[in-house]
């Protein structure tokens, strides 16, 4: 304990060595919601954690804090063998801009046990940022888990008709790029994509998602 105590205390002098102003401000006007940000990169943050083996018990400490910094850092040092379902769930739940959900679907989500069924489950979720991460994850299994059969994603299919066109540009857009690689890696789906965004363009004609559903459409047709 005492060894990890000492690290978290050099992780947040090396957060506010690495505070930067024009970052912590450009990213509040790009509308990212953090109750506190230094502005460190996330590249600079990456270099670091790096240099650190995943520790769950620091991660844990981390993501305590309640700022910016210390919570990308707590997703990156998570052990996904380690790290409990009521921990990880807590994680994701509080999600409150596509910036954590990104760097939880690049540095965690896809290495925790289940990924399928968590993924379904986060979909499932009314919440906007839940919901994307379940999306998110989804990108990752089909790029990732040779192994994932047709009967695993084709239960997705349905959820994503549904969210096609979902209020939140976030969700949205992590809907497409989902299925998009589902597509690509998994050929046998491709077909049942295509005649669910045929229906959804054929219940939208005249509404701002005719142009979405004919723009995914047309990249399906390459995949």
């Amino acid at each position: 304990m005492s060894m990890v105590r000492d690290i978290f205390t050099q992780t947040l002098q090396f957060i506010k060595q690495h505070q930067d102003g024009e970052t912590a401000e450009l990213l509040r006007y790009r509308g990212l919601q953090y109750n506190m940000m230094y502005g460190v990169s996330s590249a600079i943050l990456y270099s670091y954690a790096k240099k650190l083996e995943k520790n769950q018990e620091l991660a844990d400490m981390l993501w305590k804090e309640d700022f910016r910094e210390a919570k990308l850092l707590a997703l990156m040092l998570s052990d996904p063998n380690t790290i409990s379902d009521e921990a990880l769930e807590n994680m994701v739940c509080s999600f409150t801009n596509h910036e954590l959900v990104e760097n939880a679907s690049l540095y965690l989500l896809p290495y925790v046990p289940n990924p399928i069924e968590k993924a379904y489950n986060w979909i499932e979720d009314d919440r906007e940022f839940v919901k994307m991460t379940g999306y998110m994850l989804v990108n990752k299994i089909a790029s990732r888990l040779k192994n994932v059969n047709f009967k695993q994603l084709a239960k997705f299919v349905p959820l994503y008709e549904r969210d096609f066109t979902h209020s939140s540009f976030f969700v949205r857009n992590a809907v497409a790029n989902a299925f998009q690689e589902v597509a690509f890696r998994k050929p046998g789906l491709k077909g049942h994509i295509v005649d669910a965004t045929k229906r959804v363009l054929q219940h939208n004609i005249g509404t701002e998602f005719e142009l979405q559903a004919q723009d995914m459409l047309h990249v399906l047709n390459y995949c």
